[in-house]
């Protein structure tokens, strides 16, 4: 039985290292940037109908009627709790909470700078559209609890706590990669967590529908750019961990071996310079 002799590999039979990652970057970077661009749209459909008054805004006041209706003490107990939970208060202390978890106990520097700086946007981006489109909030009449009179559209507790229950489910999902169930755990709870929120501003009459599905919208467009932008960081970060890499690769190292067979050629090319007359 004869065998054939390898030789070095071609440039055909060689491996790029990281390339499946390359592509799963690129691919997440374009579906985040898909799922941004469809927010948007939704988020210029639902302001141009609160401008005319019509298209899903029609039904605004239907579905505050049919939320007061539908009280009990016991169902606004637990929308007063979940609103609390929601408010702008709460969600920033839960905030600095997790991003110092991050940052020490993980040690996760860049992460613990992108939870903060994409709740810090979230903020920017609520009162940039509510001043923006300056929408009145629903009687006060139908108000259960203190009257605010600032602007309804977008409502803000939902807003913040899209982003924020999203970005930790995205942190539990990181660290629980290989258990798929627990990552789906995890998604259905931001999901249930921000309907919770959103409907109970609804239910309390802080806010029209259209406003909570604004704050729906908004956050995952919020979440959708952040997460594009982290996916970009990261994989710059790996291009240079790459060139490092390579560059050190490149490099010629002297090992004991080989540096003591050119010590005794160091010696002799002394030597010569030493026997040189002085001029």
């Amino acid at each position: 039985m004869s065998t054939v002799p390898s030789g070095p590999a071609g440039p055909a039979t060689r491996r790029t290292p990281g390339l499946p990652s390359t592509l799963t970057g690129r691919a997440r970077g374009l579906a985040a940037a898909a799922v941004a661009a469809a927010a948007a749209v939704a988020v210029a459909g639902l302001v141009d109908g609160v401008g005319e008054r019509g298209d899903l805004s029609s039904y605004d006041p239907t579905v505050t009627a049919d939320a007061v209706r539908v009280r009990t003490p016991v169902v606004t107990v637990l929308a007063e709790v979940v609103t609390m939970v929601g408010s702008e208060v709460a969600v920033g202390i839960l905030t600095a909470a997790v991003v110092l978890w991050v940052a020490v106990r993980r040690r996760d520097r860049l992460r613990a700078l992108h939870f903060a700086a994409t709740m810090a946007v979230s903020a920017a981006v609520t009162l940039g559209v509510k001043h923006l489109v300056a929408r009145g909030r629903p009687p006060a009449a139908v108000v259960l609890g203190p009257v605010d009179t600032g602007y309804s559209f977008p409502s803000g507790h939902t807003l913040f706590s899209t982003v924020f229950f999203g970005l930790v489910a995205f942190l539990v999902a990181d660290r629980l990669a290989g258990r798929r169930g627990a990552r789906t755990i995890a998604f259905v709870g931001w999901a249930a967590a921000s309907v919770a929120v959103g409907a109970s501003r609804i239910y309390l009459g802080y806010h029209w529908f259209t406003d909570v599905l604004a704050g729906w919208v908004l956050g995952v467009l919020v979440l959708a750019v952040a997460f594009a932008a982290l996916g970009l960081l990261r994989h710059r970060g790996h291009e240079r961990g790459a060139e490092n890499a390579h560059a050190g690769a490149a490099m010629p190292r002297l090992g004991g071996g080989r540096g003591a067979e050119l010590q005794p050629v160091a010696e002799r090319v002394e030597g010569v310079d030493d026997a040189r007359p002085a001029r």
